[in-house]
């Protein structure tokens, strides 16, 4: 079999070593005893030290505070002898998706570490993960608020009846019981004050005041929420999304629940991803009528099917297997609030577009 010969060994070699120090990963070797043997210069640049300060050194004598945890998933590489996949958190809100793995070198066992920065992957997560639990708790918080609303309106209607039944019973009882019909009447009058309390305390939190707002900086945070799982990331066919801003102008602010709507047309979006599993276009357009101010999110997907069309804002109605049906449901109640709407219709030749209408400042009297 023919053997290579030194000057081939040598540039292939040189080849690796310029691909592992210049690569945009951080790569580091630690021999059994945790001290550093190789950085690549992705890692002193991140980190700002040097790689002389690395050689020699362990994660406890430069990383004080997490030294021992790192130190912990090594030994795990090096007693089982098997790759250990872990994201660490290795600088404040910085994330890195780590490939560890046992590297025998001179016979000597190493572990060796691929490092991939993926804080734009994290926070994406979390944000999306902060949005679908804002739902959530808005769903929620929204159905608690109409039970409540509909209990009180029944035990005041009660209420109401027994002070009537109790004021007919006092015109037609003896002296003797109008000191009990007396008491009676007062602590029913003071359940119909709690009642009423209780009812003035779910209508004020239901009746949030709305603010004046710049519609088109409220959609611009909300695309910046979501843009990277939207444009960055691809979707489950592999295709790629592009999110196309057509602005009105210079549109009047208008009174709105800002931070409600803001995550309104993030799940939109979002909503827009799903049904686009082979990318394209995904359209927001505002523009304004004599009357309101209009969104519009428009995508390239599949469309929302007629006989679904009634039932998409209902509350926990989801066409998605692992879907909560909040979303819609949640958008209604936001735009009703505002006193605005949202509407949907099918695209041709594809997708759908939903409309969200958003009334006009009034003006002063």
């Amino acid at each position: 079999m023919p053997t290579r010969s030194h000057s081939t060994l040598a540039d292939e070699t040189n080849f690796l070593l310029r691909v592992v120090g210049d690569v945009p990963a951080r790569i580091w070797i630690k021999n059994s005893d945790g001290r550093y043997v190789f950085v690549n210069s992705e890692v002193t640049s991140v980190l700002g030290i040097a790689r002389d300060k690395f050689i020699g050194a362990t994660d406890e004598e430069l990383f004080p505070r997490v030294g021992h945890v790192y130190w912990r998933k090594d030994q795990t590489v090096l007693s089982t002898g098997q790759p250990l996949v872990t994201t660490d958190q290795v600088e404040k809100n910085r994330y890195l998706f780590c490939l560890r793995f046992r590297l025998d070198i001179d016979g000597e066992p190493h572990v060796a570490t691929i490092g991939v920065d993926t804080t734009s992957h994290m926070s994406a997560l979390v944000g999306f993960l902060q949005l679908q639990e804002q739902l959530f708790r808005s769903e929620r918080m929204r159905s608690i608020g109409e039970m409540a609303s509909g209990l009180i309106h029944d035990l005041g209607n009660n209420l109401h009846a027994a002070g009537l039944r109790l004021r007919v019973l006092k015109s037609k009882a003896g002296p003797e019981l109008v000191s009990d019909l007396d008491s009676l009447g007062r602590s029913l009058d003071a359940a119909t004050e709690r009642v009423q309390n209780v009812r003035e305390y779910v209508t004020s939190k239901r009746d949030e005041s709305t603010s004046v707002a710049d519609v088109e900086e409220l959609l611009s945070a909300a695309i910046e929420m979501v843009d990277f799982l939207i444009e960055r990331t691809p979707t489950i066919n592999g295709g790629m999304i592009r999110i196309v801003r057509k602005a009105a102008g210079d549109l009047p602010q208008v009174p709105v629940l800002a931070n409600q709507l803001k995550h309104v047309v993030a799940n939109l979006l979002l909503n827009a991803r799903d049904a686009m599993a082979d990318g394209g276009e995904l359209t927001i357009e505002t523009r304004k009528t004599s009357s309101s101010i209009e969104i519009l999110v428009s995508d390239e997907g599949t469309g929302v099917a007629d006989d679904l069309m009634g039932k998409i804002f209902e509350p926990f109605f989801s066409t998605k297997v692992n879907g909560n049906g909040l979303g819609l449901s949640m958008a209604q109640d936001v735009l009703s609030r505002m006193r605005g709407s949202i509407s949907v219709a099918n695209r041709a030749p594809r997708g759908a577009e939903f409309v969200l209408s958003i009334p006009l400042a009034s003006a002063p009297t």
